[in-house]
């Protein structure tokens, strides 16, 4: 778990950018209606919004990458797979998580900072042993806020290369900020990745949005243009 709380700094980064471009835009719909609206309408207002968005999504021929599906994924495993997420940032540090999942064990690794590799299995009848191990593959929750820079949004294309991939029907996404226009960058780009920042990449996803094969890179700059962090992500999938 050490390897996930290793670089806070840009994460927090990311998301602090995420909220203030989502709150900025919250409060120009709200102001832009005209009409002096209770908190407790616009809480009512925003869960609606909320259920319509994931119900939207569960059936969208679109559904763009969605993590949770992964996690779901390990920790109620509906087949058997090989799992890896993978991690590497420009200052040497990295994740890289392996292992074969069936609906009744996981056998797999952690590799640590200095090379050594830390072994993983658990039965599912013990949830013990299968929550220990699950905590040693979910550092994919650490790029949730990498992702939700640019999911559902133009810097994702729907590309024809989709298919069968690794065992999985799949939806195939090109993934590039460069195609953000000009007020989304200013909104979403320079607040989170900085000017000169940007997100490049593919993506195979399920129709549920899971990731089967994913290869991004990830850069992030300060406000004065300089580099903050290069990240490199790999996520694969491949049904046994």
């Amino acid at each position: 778990m050490s390897q996930t709380k290793r670089k806070p700094e840009s994460t927090a980064i990311r998301m602090t950018g995420l909220l203030a471009a989502v709150g900025f835009l919250s409060v120009l719909a709200v102001g832009c209606s005209g009409n002096s609206t209770s908190k407790a309408a616009i809480q009512k207002r925003a869960e609606e919004g909320s259920a319509a968005a994931k119900i939207a999504a569960q059936t969208s021929p679109d559904p763009g990458i969605d993590l949770n599906c992964t996690y779901d994924r390990l920790r109620n495993p509906p087949d058997s797979f090989h799992y890896v997420y993978k991690k590497v940032t420009s200052d040497g540090f990295f994740v890289d998580q392996e292992a074969d999942i069936t609906p009744q064990t996981i056998d797999g690794f952690l590799k640590q900072q200095d090379g050594s590799q830390r072994p993983l299995h658990a039965v599912h009848s013990d949830p013990q042993s299968w929550q220990t191990a699950l905590a040693g593959l979910t550092a994919i929750s650490g790029m949730s806020s990498t992702v939700a820079t640019f999911n559902h949004s133009s810097a994702m294309q729907r590309e024809s290369g989709g298919g069968q991939l690794n065992g999985y029907d799949t939806i195939h996404y090109s993934i590039d900020t460069a195609r953000w226009d000009a007020t989304t960058r200013q909104m979403l780009g320079n607040v989170t990745l900085g000017p000169g920042g940007f997100d490049k990449g593919d993506a195979w996803v399920t129709a549920e949005g899971c990731p089967v094969k994913l290869a991004l890179d990830d850069e992030m700059h300060k406000k004065d243009g300089s580099l903050l962090e290069k990240a490199h992500y790999e996520i694969e999938m491949v049904k046994k």
